[in-house]
């Protein structure tokens, strides 16, 4: 083998072998411009990463914001149904007061218009009944039933114009 290298001029050993290396160093340029790139997109991938992540909070911290607005409007609805509420019930106690005080002002009256009727022996529907009694009663049977009426009605639309805001609060 020594016999054929001595045949080949020397020149273009030396030709070979710079090739070699002008081909090995192109080589090794690429690989290094390819790690170059490598760690480049790595960069790039952490920060579109940490973008994404900081995007998500942000967006997180939106929604968290918006829940807890959502959730103080609700309240604050609440709130103001049960003020309604505590109202109602103070006007319904107030208007029993006058309303008990009217049923006694007239059971005073029916006394007074025929204090005979309590100690007569006529039965009720029989001619000698009071008729004012019977009149007395049912108005007072009327004016309870309207006030449970009335205290149901107002408790329904306290209640549901209270859900009316509070649907709204929660779609807005």
């Amino acid at each position: 083998m020594t016999k054929l290298l001595d045949l080949i001029p020397s020149w273009v050993l030396a030709l070979i072998a710079a090739l070699a290396f002008l081909v090995a160093g192109l080589e090794r340029t690429q690989v290094l411009a390819a790690k170059v790139q490598v760690q480049m997109a790595k960069a790039d991938l952490e920060k579109q990463r940490a973008d994404m992540a900081t995007a998500q909070a942000a967006a997180e911290k939106r929604e968290r914001d918006k829940e807890a607005q959502r959730a103080a409007d609700v309240q604050e609805v609440a709130t103001h149904a049960q003020t309604q509420i505590d109202s109602l019930a103070a006007d319904l106690a107030d208007s029993r007061g006058v309303a008990d005080g009217l049923r006694a002002a007239v059971d005073s009256a029916r006394r007074r218009a025929c204090p005979s009727a309590s100690t007569s022996g006529a039965g009720a529907g029989q001619p000698g009944a009071d008729p004012i009694g019977v009149l007395a009663d049912v108005f007072t049977r009327a004016d309870q039933r309207a006030g449970e009426l009335a205290e149901y009605a107002d408790r329904l639309r306290i209640a549901g114009t209270g859900c009316e805001r509070a649907y709204d609060a929660l779609t807005r």
